[in-house]
């Protein structure tokens, strides 16, 4: 559902945003970028009580269902212009509902429920199933034509009603005890973020930011037009999925494999700097294959890693307002990466296709932000520990 309505910059959207509907990079990016105006309204949803967490991830996939029966209908009927637009829109309202009623839901539906060792699982062996049946329906999907696609929609938005349905048999959890402390000081010393809470933000928005937004968009009109964009879709997909199914669960120290995944997707970027463009010898092509498998592989173990890093610093007494915190910047920054990359792909068209690339240029320096902080995460939830 995520991939057709161009979550986090999904590639089946990607896909029919610029093969079935025309739009341009720049405009794909700026609605991408356009879901920050959820901010507000999730940073208020944080307030939702958790027994309301099954209840909101329901609606969030109902509406899930409405949007992708949207671009059904955009797709069946070849809209061009002003309505292909309404796209744009879809994916906008999309990033708010997932925002507001999933992200606030989701993780701490895991954190009432689990232990670390069945969270951990939940959020790698699961997800690592579905984006492999995520590979196949890109690929599919890419060989589509028009009418095919929108029955491939309207199969997904039937998909999703069916998940909310589903979702009744798990039972909602309990609401939240009070917090022991009575006084108005030690109540805020008690819900307050932990400072490796905080750091944990930064290594959320800096992992998001790098990693490689808009990349097929980018292929396709930059550095290797005539790649097959389903082809690349699924490398990553796949990639991530040999990195989710990978994931070991673990009560030890999960930061050390984040640092390790960061390294390994700082070196993938470096490797496609100095690539001349358009492509079109098989080494180069490969090159950009591995470090596409590289990237998508080592962003999806940072998230992982530091996922469940922040389950074991967040208090309980807010649970939701630090998860949704969390999702607020790890969205935000994505949602910022994939604006300013939509910029840069325009800026990119017609430029030497080297280092000076200005799009290839920004995922080096923000691959290599992810590092340091990481490093500085490491260090502080180390101090709280001892």
């Amino acid at each position: 559902v995520g991939a057709s309505l161009g979550i986090d910059g999904g590639p089946i959207f990607q896909i029919l945003a610029v093969e079935n509907l025309g739009l341009s990079a720049a405009a794909i990016g700026l609605a991408f970028g356009f879901g920050v105006v959820s901010l507000p309204i999730q940073l208020y949803a944080s307030r939702f009580p958790i027994e309301r967490a099954r209840r909101n991830v329901q609606i969030s996939l109902v509406l899930a269902a409405l949007q992708a029966w949207v671009l059904a209908v955009l797709v069946g009927i070849g809209a061009t212009g002003g309505w292909a637009a309404v796209a744009l829109g879809v994916t906008v309202t999309a990033e708010i509902s997932l925002s507001v009623f999933y992200a606030t839901a989701w993780q701490p539906l895991l954190a009432s429920g689990l232990d670390t060792r069945g969270r951990q699982r939940l959020n790698s062996t699961w997800p690592a199933i579905a984006r492999g049946v995520l590979a196949g329906a890109v690929v599919l999907f890419a060989a589509l034509d028009s009418a095919g696609r929108s029955v491939f929609l309207a199969v997904i938005g039937a998909l999703s009603i069916a998940a909310a349905i589903g979702l009744n048999a798990i039972a909602a959890p309990r609401p939240a005890p009070p917090a022991m402390p009575t006084t108005s000081v030690s109540r805020k010393s008690a819900t307050a973020l932990a400072p490796a809470t905080r750091i944990a933000l930064v290594v959320f928005a800096a992992v998001n930011v790098g990693a490689v937004p808009l990349w097929l968009v980018y292929l396709d009109k930059v550095l290797w037009p005539s790649a097959n964009l389903g082809a690349i879709a699924a490398v990553q997909t796949v990639a991530a999925m040999a990195a989710l199914l990978g994931w070991r669960s673990t009560g030890g120290d999960v930061t050390r494999r984040a640092l390790v995944a960061a390294i390994a997707t700082l070196a993938a970027a470096a490797g496609i700097a100095f690539l001349d463009g358009p492509i079109d010898s098989s080494a180069e092509q490969a090159v950009v294959v591995v470090a596409t498998a590289l990237v998508a592989g080592g962003t999806t173990t940072v998230r992982i890693a530091m996922l469940e890093a922040a389950h074991r610093v967040v208090r309980p007494a807010n649970t939701v307002r630090a998860f949704t915190l969390i999702d607020v910047v790890a969205s935000t920054s994505l949602q910022a990466g994939l604006l300013v990359s939509g910029l840069l792909i325009t800026a990119s068209t017609g430029a030497a296709v080297r280092l000076t690339d200005p799009y290839r240029a920004f995922v080096v320096i923000t691959s290599a932000a992810t590092i340091p902080a990481i490093v500085w995460f490491r260090r502080r939830s180390s101090e709280d520990d001892g």
